[in-house]
C-alpha cells in the first residue's frame, strides 16, 4: 500500500499488497485486533486511527475491538496465539518490502488464511503530510485493508471499494471523504465467517 508522488501534482497512486506466507469473541460479527505500536504513536493519533478503522468496519456489519499490548491491564491479553476471530497487528516505521510504495503487508499461508499484519507508519505519514490527507485517516484506511486480508484471505482484492490493490487519486478522495469502503460481498463473506445477524448488513453498500 503506498503513494507515488505527492497529492495534487505527481501523485499517481497507493499499491496494496498481499504476502503469502506460511477462535472466537463473545459477540457475534466481533473480531479482537491485538495492536502492537512500535513507533510511539500519540495516543490521539492512534484513538482516531482505531476510530476510522472501526467505522470502516461497522459499515460492513463487523464490531473490531482493540487491545493495546502495551498498555497495563490490556498487554496480557496478547501473550497466546490469536484465536479464530483475533488478529495482530503491528505499527512499525520502515517495511521490507522492495518497494516504498507499500504501506503494508498482510501474511497469509498457502490457504488464505492468515492472523498477523504490519503497518508502515513512516511511509503513510511521508505520503500524507503535507497533504491535506490526514495521516490518522489514512492509517485507518491502511489498518482496515490490511485486517480486511486477514479477514478474507489471499484473494480479498476486488476492482472496487477498500480492498482494490491500487487505489488511484478518487480512492485517495473517498478515504478524505470517509466513503471507500468493503464492498456489499465482501461484508456479507466477513458477517457469514464471524457469525453477525443478517441484519447487520444495511451499512454495507456496492463501491
Amino acid at each position: 500500500m503506498g503513494f507515488k508522488g505527492k497529492l495534487g501534482t505527481a501523485i499517481a497512486s497507493i499499491l496494496l499488497c498481499t504476502s503469502i506466507t506460511g477462535a472466537q469473541t463473545s459477540e457475534p460479527g466481533c473480531i479482537k485486533v491485538m495492536v502492537l505500536d512500535s513507533v510511539g504513536i500519540s495516543p490521539v493519533v492512534m484513538h482516531r486511527t482505531e476510530d476510522e478503522a472501526a467505522r470502516i468496519f461497522r459499515t460492513a456489519g463487523i464490531q473490531v475491538q482493540w487491545v493495546n499490548c502495551q498498555k497495563k491491564g490490556e498487554s496480557e491479553s496478547c501473550h497466546h496465539s490469536p484465536l479464530a476471530d483475533e488478529f495482530m497487528l503491528h505499527i512499525v516505521h520502515h517495511g521490507k518490502t522492495r518497494t516504498d510504495l507499500v504501506f503494508g503487508e498482510a501474511f497469509l499461508g498457502e490457504d488464505g488464511s492468515g492472523k498477523y499484519a504490519d503497518v508502515f507508519f513512516d511511509r503513510i505519514q511521508d505520503a500524507s503530510n503535507p497533504t491535506e490527507l490526514d495521516t490518522a485517516q489514512l492509517l485507518g484506511a491502511v489498518v482496515a485493508h490490511e485486517v480486511g486480508h486477514l479477514l478474507l484471505g489471499s484473494r480479498a482484492h476486488s476492482s472496487s471499494g477498500i480492498m482494490q490493490p491500487v487505489w488511484e487519486k478518487e480512492c485517495l478522495r473517498r478515504v478524505w471523504m470517509g466513503s471507500l469502503l468493503f464492498t456489499r460481498k465482501q461484508a456479507q463473506s466477513m458477517q457469514g465467517r464471524f457469525g453477525a445477524s443478517p441484519g447487520a448488513l444495511v451499512a454495507a453498500r456496492d463501491n
